[in-house]
């Protein structure tokens, strides 16, 4: 049952995202990726239907590292296993986080999707910030129009 949700999930959500390359590997060996080549990747990925385009640079059980351009804003949403470190690199977005998502639903096990949060703070996310996100918190980024947004998050299980 879990498969089918998280496949009904990814179709739903296909067009709506880009992601524009996978590049995992061996953990205990180095590994070096180019920032020209992230960059190229994610502008890649950067349709006029997609709301971001991401790479996930390496994932293991235990935590996954995504490098993501967003130009439009995301969801509202809930990771109930995973804590998010988010790097901002370039660009500005707002950041809530906290409240309750307005008509939050179960997209996958353990993730949670809405509209918008109610009751939440917002902070102003600029290049250089961190965010620290607990799992089970609610955190949603807002964009202007026209504006654009990139950012390192590390996703950690809780």
């Amino acid at each position: 049952m879990n498969k089918k949700i998280a496949l009904t999930a990814a179709l739903v959500l296909l067009p709506l995202a880009a992601i524009a390359q996978t590049k995992t590997g061996d953990d205990k060996a180095v590994r070096h990726i180019t920032g020209r080549t992230l960059d190229a990747d994610l502008n890649k990925g950067m349709t006029a239907d997609a709301f971001f385009s991401q790479i996930i640079i390496t994932q293991a059980p235990a935590y996954r590292v995504i490098n993501t351009t967003r130009d439009k804003p995301g969801e509202a949403e809930i990771h109930d296993g995973m804590t998010d470190h988010i790097f901002v690199q370039e660009g500005e977005a707002t950041f809530v986080t906290g409240g309750t998502i307005a008509g939050s639903k179960v997209t996958a096990p353990g993730e949670h999707r809405g509209a918008s949060i109610a009751g939440g703070t917002s902070r102003p996310m600029r290049p250089g910030d961190y965010f620290l996100i607990p799992a089970g918190t609610a955190h949603q980024m807002l964009l202007t129009p026209g504006k654009r947004i990139k950012f390192i998050a590390f996703k950690t299980k809780k």
